[in-house]
């Protein structure tokens, strides 16, 4: 189904870039580690392939699908990690609370 020529196909690749961005949100909210987001995007695509090959019971061969596969996962982990990093370097307000007199 996936591929450049047919508009269901090219409709099939946009749904995966914005599954991606929307995965890199989830990053942002779950995991909230910039560290960490290659790790968990990498293993969403691993038990996602492990679904396709089962489903289909054959490995996925076709170039389009390895393309596709690349570019979400490296967009999903660029954005989630942008996202977190943006969140960690927050400055840490440390005038929040009045002092006491005491």
């Amino acid at each position: 189904i996936l591929g450049f020529s047919t508009p269901t196909g090219r409709l099939s690749m946009m749904a995966f870039v914005l599954n991606a961005l929307t995965c890199a949100l989830g990053l942002l909210y779950f995991i909230r580690r910039g560290k960490q987001c290659l790790d968990f995007t990498a293993t969403v695509h691993f038990f996602h392939l492990l679904g396709c090959w089962i489903y289909n019971s054959h490995f996925p061969s076709t170039l389009t699908w390895w393309l596709v596969h690349i570019v979400c996962t490296a967009l999903m982990a660029a954005i989630g990690e942008y996202l977190c990093m943006r969140i960690e370097l927050r400055e840490i307000p440390l005038n929040s609370a009045p002092k006491s007199n005491v």
